[in-house]
């Protein structure tokens, strides 16, 4: 089992590397999901804390940014990684057709369910899968049981829940004349305060409570910790195994189960 952190800046890096064994670094322009992505340059300078080091390439890629893609691929190829995170299949045609030497983490979010279709992209040249959030324990430990993937799992953190294309704070705020230049958003529905993130691929919505799940004994190679909206001192705390915050175990011991409404 090793430590991953999703961090905010080099200087958090510097500071955790003796706490964690990796790290998930998002590529700018690339990708979703993530608070703070990451240039080439700065993921070299990362790299020299000698870490194991995953880049995040997870949106979805239009035709026009193929080519581009490439060359980003070409350069992350060149660099000393573990793992190149992906959403978009198209990465995996583009492994074969550039002859990358780079590992994939198949990382489709919602889809990475069960441990057949785990398997079928591990046999296509996979070799991590990053499981969905919404598993619970149960479904958690079938998969690691039946699969040669090796995984990742989120245990800390906020979840993003949703992206939309839509730049929806803006649209927002234009449309009642709002001038609100906070850095940090929130939308409030019943009770309950979710953080909302937007940059130019659109916008997330995350969980309004921080997973808690470190307290839970998984057969996971990589267990994720991410920094997004926790304070620095309180999430290296959480990384040397301290109790800082309550235990929040999300759908671990909750099935997911969608009932369809009878309007009859």
């Amino acid at each position: 089992m090793k430590k991953v952190a999703i961090i905010q800046s080099i200087n958090q890096a510097n500071e955790i590397k003796n706490l964690v064994d990796a790290f998930i670094l998002p590529i700018e322009h690339f990708s979703i999901n993530y608070d703070k992505t990451f240039n080439l340059n700065e993921i070299k300078e990362i790299i020299n804390t000698n870490k194991e080091i995953f880049i995040s390439v997870n949106k979805n890629i239009h035709n026009k940014e193929l080519e581009k893609l490439e060359n980003l691929l070409i350069q992350i190829d060149k660099l000393n990684i573990k793992g190149i995170i992906f959403y978009d299949i198209a990465i995996i045609n583009l492994k074969t057709k550039l002859k990358l030497k780079t590992d994939l983490v198949w990382a489709e979010e919602h889809l990475t369910t069960n441990y057949q279709t785990i398997n079928y992209w591990h046999e296509k040249g996979c070799k991590y899968a990053y499981l969905s959030s919404e598993l619970t324990k149960e479904e958690i430990d079938e998969i690691s049981k039946n699969t040669k993937a090796t995984l990742f799992l989120n245990v800390f953190g906020h979840l993003p829940m949703f992206t939309s294309r839509r730049h929806l704070v803006s649209n927002y705020l234009e449309y009642f004349n709002i001038k609100d230049k906070g850095k940090n958003k929130r939308i409030y529905k019943e009770e309950k305060h979710y953080p909302i993130k937007e940059n130019t691929h659109g916008t997330t919505v995350f969980s309004d409570y921080v997973l808690n799940a470190v307290d839970i004994d998984f057969n996971i190679d990589y267990l994720v910790y991410n920094s997004y909206l926790i304070e620095e001192e309180t999430f290296k705390e959480v990384l040397q195994g301290k109790s800082v915050l309550p235990s929040k175990h999300g759908f671990l011991f909750k099935e997911t189960i969608y009932k369809v409404k009878n309007n009859e």
